[in-house]
């Protein structure tokens, strides 16, 4: 119990921390996933999101996800996953002074995923660690003078790739005879590229509502500390939808 009272504790104080930070931003993330059952312990599904970034005013990006997942064990999940992700990158000024305007920035994302997970009570506590390697094509966008707005030589974005290991710790409160499950997680972003570095913490509290076996929902808050080529730093408040059949 102490150790769930600390971990409550962590979580309550990043959040805290996060909200006095006037330089971060503020974003509404949108899902809908659809889940079937292919055999005992497979279960295939498709993701589309939507996230926005400084409140509603800028569509951030779009993303469309398959993916597999593997009862191994009744304590043991493995999934496999891809994405495709089109990011919204904002209008900037050069260092030599031309503008770029905004553009979108397709990635591939492929991701395999190992979770355990345990009961104590009505408590569930899951670990999951995730490799994910991201592909940002090449990209060939307008430039314009900034003094006179002539257009100039295209820029040129040349692609990049890069590993991460992504491990988050999750609590999930089973509350009895509710369609409520309260949870809060943890999630560290390990860039392989550079040593094994952290770069990113995800802290997340939110809560399951389950209307009837195919359908529910899932409503959060989550505070990230670090801004990357995926993703703004910041607040987020997010919906997704889950369809079973």
């Amino acid at each position: 119990m102490k150790k769930i009272i600390l971990f409550t504790a962590c979580i309550c104080l990043q959040l805290c921390t996060g909200l006095q930070a006037q330089s971060d931003g503020f974003g509404i993330w949108s899902s809908a996933e659809v889940k079937k059952k292919i055999i005992h312990g497979l279960d295939a599904s498709l993701e589309g999101e939507f996230r926005t970034r400084d409140g509603v005013k800028d569509v951030e990006r779009w993303a469309v996800s398959p993916s597999l997942s593997y009862r191994l064990f009744p304590f043991l999940n493995a999934s496999l996953g891809y994405s495709y992700i089109n990011k919204r990158v904002e209008a900037e000024t050069t260092k030599k002074g031309n503008y770029i305007p905004a553009h979108w920035s397709p990635r591939h994302r492929f991701s395999a995923s190992l979770t355990g997970s345990c009961t104590w009570n009505r408590l569930e506590f899951s670990l999951r660690e995730r490799f994910q390697f991201t592909h940002r094509t090449a990209l060939s966008v307008p430039k314009y003078d900034g003094d006179d707005g002539s257009r100039k030589a295209d820029e040129i974005i040349s692609a990049k790739s890069k590993n991460m290991l992504r491990s988050r710790l999750q609590v999930a409160w089973n509350l009895r005879k509710s369609p409520f499950t309260p949870y809060a997680s943890c999630e560290l972003y390990q860039n392989m590229n550079e040593g094994w570095s952290v770069k990113k913490t995800r802290w997340t509290v939110g809560t399951e509502y389950k209307i009837n076996k195919k359908h529910s929902f899932d409503l959060y808050y989550r505070y990230q500390d670090h801004e990357d080529d995926d993703e703004t730093n910041g607040h987020v408040l997010g919906v997704g939808y889950k369809f079973k059949f």
